[in-house]
């Protein structure tokens, strides 16, 4: 009887991992292994149909000139509960020089619950073209209760790609709005 309550005790811990609420504005930094500097990096995911939406954005700062670039991105729970963040579409940004479309990012997130805070953690890395070398480094993300000041909510409001902002049982919450057709 004590090894089918281990067994279940085993299966029941990765349905855990799943349910877990990922939803809302994450806010932290991304640790660039390359240029050994740490830049503002945000992800917003909300939830609609069952099906997640998310976008990210990312200041960095080249010569004294801060520049951002805004992305759709694809959010996925992977059999081992670990969220998979991987770039869809540059929808803004004011980059000095056009930027290669093949270059994308994939991050490997845990999730970790501690009291009132929420983490997102793990490595990421770009993909390699003819042109550029991956590169790779770590990102670090807290869940944000208050969207004020946002980057991220601010720049999909002013492209279009509107948010709406929720308080949902005292808790923030990111509703996608009018999403911009193609």
């Amino acid at each position: 009887m004590k090894q089918i309550r281990l067994i279940m005790l085993a299966f029941a811990c990765p349905l855990a991992l799943f349910s877990q609420d990922i939803t809302g504005l994450w806010s932290g930094t991304l640790y660039n292994d390359s240029t050994q500097q740490n830049y503002q990096y945000e992800l917003g995911i909300c939830k609609e149909k069952g099906k997640y939406i998310a976008y990210s954005h990312t200041w960095f700062v080249i010569n004294g000139n801060k520049y951002y670039g805004l992305k759709k991105v694809k959010v996925r729970i992977a059999g081992d509960g670990k969220v998979v963040v991987q770039d869809d579409e540059l929808l803004s940004n004011n980059y000095p020089v056009a930027p290669n479309k093949n270059v994308r990012q994939l991050n490997i997130l845990s999730f970790q619950s501690s009291g009132e805070t929420q983490v997102l953690e793990g490595p990421f890395v770009t993909s390699r073209t003819k042109d550029f070398n991956e590169l790779t480094g770590h990102i670090s993300l807290t869940r944000k209760g208050d969207f004020t000041g946002s980057d991220l909510v601010n720049r999909l409001e002013q492209i279009g790609q509107g948010m709406d902002v929720t308080l949902t049982s005292g808790k923030a919450e990111l509703l996608v709005k009018n999403e911009k057709k193609k």
